[in-house]
């Protein structure tokens, strides 16, 4: 289990992980906990949150990349940095975040048209509308000057280096590893990136315009010598990217087999006005494309797993779990499971439009407890304004038979890249009265990856 986990999470866990709450193993002397039902996701998360820290684990792997940032701090420190945050993403930000969102999408369109009718890497593609979006939704940049160099790092990062290592779970923090002397190496050529950034960043001229998430965590961690504030930059920047560029690929591999959905995302997307000054008055209009949406991120999580150390003996649905013991939770196997999801491999955004809403702890895409994410909103307005907006203007079509599989490090990856076709949307042919019937089958059983 523990070589599969650096490899690919997605094949690491026992099947019996389906049936049984919580699974108990033994690794070099460690205990390894497996929680993957939601009343022991509930004690761990919330009940009794504050007898379980974050592993030690995380940061050795999260840590050359984000530092002391957000994801991996704790305590004090850690509500101090979410206080600080918190102000950019809240609820009336949404209108001048949602202008941002169109107007990238809108270039990332006429990008697009230039390759219609030809193969494209739509994820190279995707990945460079959500960096554009997040450098200027939060820091108020444009990426094209820094975006090709940070994507190539963090790719960099997560193929290689950034992936779990055994060493990782096995040996005590301060043991000398060849591992963690290249993490180190990487740690200090991303630090000089991200310091460039913040150079470009504070040489701007801003009178007279709203402060944007920069300007917050500068006023917050500017006087702090462990320099915080690069730390907090570079998280804002790698997760508001990475997981949103990787939730519109997994939409589109998905809706590229499910040509239905694609026409009701643009019947919908029709009657509503998607110009950067009504599209956060649209927003909350697009409920099918929500509901792709939503369930993409049931299907392919970015933030798949998440991680808790012991600090007291606890009993967890019957088994008891020793002090010191490694809690995994693996969100995407909750998400699969078919004891709470009916038809759990199929691809079926309808799932979402019945009015029932599902229990709290069997979705889970964006965490849960304290630490949930918190730039959630953000995230799903941006994946809904761009793909209405992409399928109001294509269709799109993925070429070759080889699956798409996931691969789970860092966060879902795709194990390749496959090229895709757009063409011009011609006029929609869905008409209200009914959704397309799940597609069976696009998910591949992951358990036996």
């Amino acid at each position: 289990m523990v070589l599969a986990l650096r490899r690919n999470a997605y094949s690491a866990f026992p099947p019996r992980c389906l049936d049984e709450p919580v699974v108990e193993l033994r690794v070099a002397g460690r205990h390894i906990v497996l929680a993957s039902s939601p009343d022991a996701i509930r004690h761990i998360m919330i009940t009794h949150a504050d007898d379980y820290g974050r592993l030690a684990l995380g940061r050795r792997v999260l840590g050359p990349i984000v530092g002391r940032g957000l994801l991996v701090s704790e305590g004090e420190s850690w509500r101090r940095q979410r206080r600080a945050m918190a102000p950019a993403f809240t609820p009336r930000n949404v209108p001048v975040m949602a202008q941002h969102i169109i107007r990238c999408t809108e270039v990332a369109c006429d990008r697009l048209d230039r390759s219609r009718g030809t193969p494209v890497n739509l994820l190279h593609e995707l990945q460079i509308l959500s960096l554009e979006i997040a450098a200027t939704c939060l820091f108020s940049l444009e990426a094209s000057t820094f975006g090709a160099e940070l994507r190539k790092m963090v790719s960099e990062y997560m193929d290689t280096i950034g992936r779990l290592y055994p060493t990782d779970i096995l040996l005590p923090g301060g043991v000398p590893t060849l591992l963690r002397a290249r993490r180190a190496l990487f740690r200090r050529r991303w630090t000089r990136l991200i310091h460039s950034i913040i150079e470009m960043r504070a040489g701007r001229a801003r009178a007279d315009v709203p402060r944007d998430l920069f300007d917050l965590l500068r006023e917050a961690h500017d006087s702090d010598r462990g320099d915080l504030l690069a730390d907090e930059v570079s998280t804002m920047i790698v997760a508001g990217h990475e997981t949103t560029a990787l939730t519109l690929f997994w939409m589109c591999t998905l809706l590229a087999k499910a040509p239905q959905w694609q026409t009701a995302i643009a019947e919908e997307a029709s009657g509503v006005d998607l110009s950067a000054e009504g599209a956060a008055t649209s927003l909350p209009k697009l409920m099918v494309t929500r509901a792709v949406v939503e369930e993409t991120l049931r299907l392919y999580s970015p933030a798949f797993m998440t991680g808790r150390f012991a600090k007291r003996t606890h009993e967890i649905c019957g088994a008891r779990i020793a002090k010191g013991s490694i809690v995994l939770i693996p969100y995407w196997l909750l998400h699969r499971n078919p004891r709470w999801w009916p038809n759990s491999g199929a691809f079926d955004p309808s799932r979402f439009l019945s009015g029932a809403e599902p229990d709290r702890f069997t979705y889970l895409p964006f965490g849960v407890g304290r630490h949930v994410c918190i730039g959630a909103q953000l995230a799903m307005s941006e994946a809904i304004l761009a793909i209405a907006r992409l399928l109001q203007k294509f269709t799109i079509a993925m070429t070759g038979d080889r699956p798409v599989l996931p691969v789970g490090t860092l966060s879902t990856r795709p194990d390749h890249a496959p090229a895709f076709v757009l063409q011009a949307r011609e006029a929609a042919l869905f008409h209200p009265g009914g959704f397309p019937p799940p597609i069976l089958p696009v998910v591949q059983p992951l358990l036996q990856i």
